[in-house]
Protein backbone atom coordinates (compact mmCIF):
# COMPACT_ATOMS: atom_id res chain seq x y z
CA UNK A 1 0.00 0.00 0.00
CA UNK A 2 1.08 3.21 -0.50
CA UNK A 3 -0.19 4.93 2.41
CA UNK A 4 -0.27 3.39 5.85
CA UNK A 5 -3.20 3.35 8.21
CA UNK A 6 -1.32 6.00 11.10
CA UNK A 7 -0.87 8.39 7.21
CA UNK A 8 -4.80 7.61 6.89
CA UNK A 9 -5.68 8.32 9.81
CA UNK A 10 -4.21 11.51 10.19
CA UNK A 11 -5.09 12.74 6.23
CA UNK A 12 -8.91 11.88 7.53
CA UNK A 13 -8.77 13.82 10.90
CA UNK A 14 -8.15 17.09 9.47
CA UNK A 15 -9.83 16.76 6.35
CA UNK A 16 -13.22 15.36 7.70
CA UNK A 17 -15.27 18.26 9.29
CA UNK A 18 -16.46 18.26 13.03
CA UNK A 19 -19.90 20.14 13.53
CA UNK A 20 -18.40 23.07 15.25
CA UNK A 21 -15.17 22.76 12.62
CA UNK A 22 -17.23 22.72 9.29
CA UNK A 23 -15.38 25.69 7.72
CA UNK A 24 -11.90 24.53 8.56
CA UNK A 25 -12.57 21.68 6.87
CA UNK A 26 -13.53 23.29 4.14
CA UNK A 27 -10.05 25.51 4.32
CA UNK A 28 -8.55 22.31 3.94
CA UNK A 29 -9.54 21.23 1.20
CA UNK A 30 -9.31 24.50 -0.79
CA UNK A 31 -5.81 23.97 0.37
CA UNK A 32 -5.26 20.93 -0.47
CA UNK A 33 -6.78 21.22 -3.96
CA UNK A 34 -4.64 24.23 -4.33
CA UNK A 35 -1.67 22.47 -3.73
CA UNK A 36 -2.07 20.01 -5.84
CA UNK A 37 -2.81 22.18 -8.96
CA UNK A 38 0.13 23.64 -8.43
CA UNK A 39 2.12 20.90 -8.36
CA UNK A 40 -0.08 19.44 -11.98
CA UNK A 41 0.87 22.94 -13.56
CA UNK A 42 4.56 23.17 -12.17
CA UNK A 43 4.59 19.60 -14.10
CA UNK A 44 3.06 20.40 -16.87
CA UNK A 45 4.96 23.39 -17.74
CA UNK A 46 8.19 21.67 -17.09
CA UNK A 47 7.07 18.60 -19.91
CA UNK A 48 6.25 21.33 -22.46
CA UNK A 49 9.74 23.04 -21.64
CA UNK A 50 11.66 20.32 -22.10
CA UNK A 51 10.19 19.54 -25.37
CA UNK A 52 10.47 23.35 -26.42
CA UNK A 53 14.08 23.00 -25.16
CA UNK A 54 14.53 19.81 -27.69
CA UNK A 55 12.76 21.55 -30.63
CA UNK A 56 14.94 24.28 -30.46
CA UNK A 57 18.37 23.05 -30.22
CA UNK A 58 17.04 20.82 -33.16
CA UNK A 59 16.51 23.89 -35.09
CA UNK A 60 19.41 26.05 -33.78
CA UNK A 61 21.74 22.99 -34.81
CA UNK A 62 20.04 22.52 -37.95
CA UNK A 63 20.73 26.22 -38.89
CA UNK A 64 23.98 26.68 -37.81
CA UNK A 65 26.16 23.94 -38.50
CA UNK A 66 28.16 21.78 -35.87
CA UNK A 67 31.67 22.82 -37.07
CA UNK A 68 33.21 26.37 -38.14
CA UNK A 69 36.36 26.70 -40.49
CA UNK A 70 37.65 30.49 -40.59
CA UNK A 71 40.61 32.08 -41.27
CA UNK A 72 43.31 33.64 -39.22
CA UNK A 73 44.05 36.63 -40.89
CA UNK A 74 42.35 38.58 -43.97
CA UNK A 75 39.39 35.97 -46.27
CA UNK A 76 39.43 32.88 -47.21
CA UNK A 77 40.75 32.86 -51.46
CA UNK A 78 40.51 29.08 -52.33
CA UNK A 79 37.12 28.44 -50.81
CA UNK A 80 36.39 25.81 -53.23
CA UNK A 81 39.90 23.86 -52.67
CA UNK A 82 39.12 24.18 -49.13
CA UNK A 83 35.50 22.97 -49.20
CA UNK A 84 36.88 19.68 -51.38
CA UNK A 85 39.11 18.71 -48.66
CA UNK A 86 36.56 19.44 -45.80
CA UNK A 87 34.13 16.84 -48.26
CA UNK A 88 36.56 14.19 -47.96
CA UNK A 89 36.41 13.27 -44.22
CA UNK A 90 33.99 10.48 -43.26
CA UNK A 91 31.07 12.18 -41.88
CA UNK A 92 30.51 15.17 -43.45
CA UNK A 93 27.47 15.35 -45.00
CA UNK A 94 27.43 18.89 -46.70
CA UNK A 95 29.61 21.81 -46.36
CA UNK A 96 28.44 25.69 -47.00
CA UNK A 97 30.37 28.97 -47.10
CA UNK A 98 29.19 31.77 -45.00
CA UNK A 99 29.92 35.54 -44.21
CA UNK A 100 30.13 36.65 -40.87
CA UNK A 101 30.71 40.47 -40.18
CA UNK A 102 28.57 43.30 -38.90
CA UNK A 103 26.26 45.48 -40.62
CA UNK A 104 24.68 48.68 -40.42
CA UNK A 105 21.16 49.22 -41.68
CA UNK A 106 19.37 52.78 -42.11
CA UNK A 107 16.14 53.08 -43.49
CA UNK A 108 14.21 55.91 -45.43
CA UNK A 109 12.37 57.26 -42.33
CA UNK A 110 16.04 57.99 -40.02
CA UNK A 111 15.99 54.59 -38.08
CA UNK A 112 18.94 52.37 -37.83
CA UNK A 113 19.85 49.15 -37.04
CA UNK A 114 22.86 46.76 -36.18
CA UNK A 115 22.82 43.23 -36.95
CA UNK A 116 25.43 40.81 -36.51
Amino acid sequence: MIFSPFERMVAARYLRARRREGFISIIAWFSLLGIALGVATLIIVMSVMNGFRAELLGRILGLNGHVGVYATAGGMSDFDALAARIREIPGVVRVTPTIDGQVMVTADAGTASGAM
